[in-house]
């Protein structure tokens, strides 16, 4: 058992491998810890799909970075990572929604990104799976892809490993040590570790950590649902993936089936200190009703989605946060304690760029570039009773499209 580093990462999905990656491969001595194997929790049961047209420039330029780390992925850490540049097409089902989606596609554009507003009829022709039916307005997004996400976390830690970093799976963080408000290292099930710096990327136990060592995250673990279908008759892995705003149901080819899910309206929200110490993802419960409800939803654009046969039906617990922006950076009150949680549904897409940001940002002092909207700071003035955090979660998770 490893009793000093120079920083400590707790939790090993996306955001926190990246982060010990990049720690690690700019000299610092890395502890990666996690309570369960490493990166098998959320991470490897996300969809893993790219959307690069997002809600501000700021995110829009992180996740182009992030595409690029993504290509670059086997070359930069010596690990697989099976991705396809598929592109993918955003449907608008309302008028409202068509509005939005000028507006997504003017931001697109001004950004460098390669979107087009096509007609449904377009749309349908680019990917058969879709019906033009009830289809307001269509846009293509030929920046987008998705990739396999088993293997995101995994490759990062391994890297990590192979920098120097020390990997410690099945190892119980019970707090973080801090003195005169600075920390001091952790304690774990096993001993000690003892290291000025230490981030909580613990995923959907990132409030449980931090709320053991006396400090508040306004963030909830979701529910996430979906599922992989039996193979089909005409899907190709170059098939544009598919986002209806509206119903917030997403698809994508997978393996000669479709993968498909949905942000619902109401989602579960989980107390993870209630489901216990030896709570595993893998054990969550699942309510298929949620996604035969959504298939109906979508029944005209997307009628395959009713009769498709499931091959699995998996699920994950990301962090959603108020206002639908990742948190990202120092904790307030406690020098050395940092963020990288609130993935609010796509934190795996990005966690190479913010995995990269955060090992700069606690190694020289500052982000390369200003991540404030991120920083947990922006809640200081801000404070919700647990309903009131929820419910506002919730809209940001219904909402993730930009539905009105």
């Amino acid at each position: 058992m490893i009793s000093k580093a120079d920083s400590i990462v707790i939790g090993s999905g996306g955001l926190g491998a990246a982060t010990a990656y990049y720690l690690s491969k700019r000299g610092l001595n890395v502890v990666l810890i996690d309570k369960h194997d490493i990166g098998s929790q959320t991470s490897p049961r996300a969809a893993g799909m790219v959307s690069c047209v997002r809600k501000s420039d700021l995110m829009i330029g992180l996740i182009k970075d992030a595409c690029r780390k993504i290509e670059a992925f086997t070359e930069d850490t010596g690990q697989p990572l099976d991705w396809v540049h598929s592109g993918s097409l955003k449907i608008a089902r309302r008028p409202q929604d068509a509005e939005v989606l000028k507006a997504d596609f003017e931001r697109g554009r001004r950004m460098g990104l390669d979107v087009e507003l096509i007609s449904p009829e377009q749309a349908s022709r680019l990917n058969p799976f879709l019906k033009p039916m009830g289809v307001a307005a269509a846009m293509r997004i030929g920046d987008d892809r998705y990739f396999d996400p088993a293997q995101v976390a995994a490759g990062f830690a391994r890297a990590a490993a192979a920098q120097g970093a020390t990997v410690l799976p099945k190892t119980d963080v019970l707090t973080v040590n801090i003195a005169a408000s600075k920390v001091t290292g952790v304690t774990t099930a096993k001993g000690i570790i003892e290291g000025p710096i230490v981030v909580d990327a613990a995923g959907a136990w990132t409030r449980e950590v931090a709320e053991i060592s006396g400090i508040p995250v306004p963030l909830v673990p979701t529910r996430q649902q979906l599922i992989v279908t039996e193979p089909l008759d005409g899907v190709r892995a170059d098939l544009p993936m598919v986002r209806i705003m509206d119903a917030a149901v997403y698809t994508r080819p997978c393996q000669g089936g479709l993968l498909w899910g949905v942000y619902e309206e109401t989602p579960r929200f989980f107390d993870m200190r209630s489901l216990g110490a030896g709570f595993d993802i893998k054990d969550m419960p699942l309510d298929i009703e949620v996604l035969r409800s959504a298939a109906r939803e979508v029944r005209d654009q997307l009628p395959i989605l009713q009769t498709a046969n499931v091959r699995e039906f998996r699920g994950g617990i990301p962090t959603m946060t108020a206002d639908g922006h990742h948190i990202l950076g120092p904790a307030s009150g406690a020098t050395g304690f940092y963020f990288a949680s609130g993935c609010n549904v796509a934190g795996l897409s990005i966690s190479p760029t913010l995995g990269e940001a955060l090992a700069t940002w606690i190694i020289d002092g500052k982000p390369a570039i200003d991540l404030s909207p991120m920083s947990v700071m922006r809640f200081k003035d801000q404070s919700w009773s647990e309903p009131e955090l929820q419910r506002e979660a919730a809209w940001q998770y219904r909402h993730f499209y930009g539905a009105v």
